[in-house]
């Protein structure tokens, strides 16, 4: 996935419309508010369950991909 998007929103014979660390850095923030939502849940001592552990992260990356896409 992180290849897929720096490649899809790069530009990569220019230097000035490159957009490949725009495109990974999208993704470290759509990881990072997983990380952070994942600590508190644990924080406030509420059971993770099956879906909030395997499933939520996949439709994260899927809503965040999307969104970065339309705002480029």
């Amino acid at each position: 996935m992180f290849m897929y998007v720096g490649v899809a929103i790069g530009y990569f014979p220019s230097f000035v419309h490159n957009r490949f660390l725009l495109g990974l850095s999208g993704i470290a923030v759509v990881i990072a508010s997983l990380i952070i939502s994942i600590g508190i849940t644990l924080f406030f001592d509420y059971p993770l369950s099956m879906i909030s552990a395997e499933v939520v992260p996949f439709l994260l990356l899927a809503i965040g991909v999307d969104n970065m896409f339309i705002i480029v």
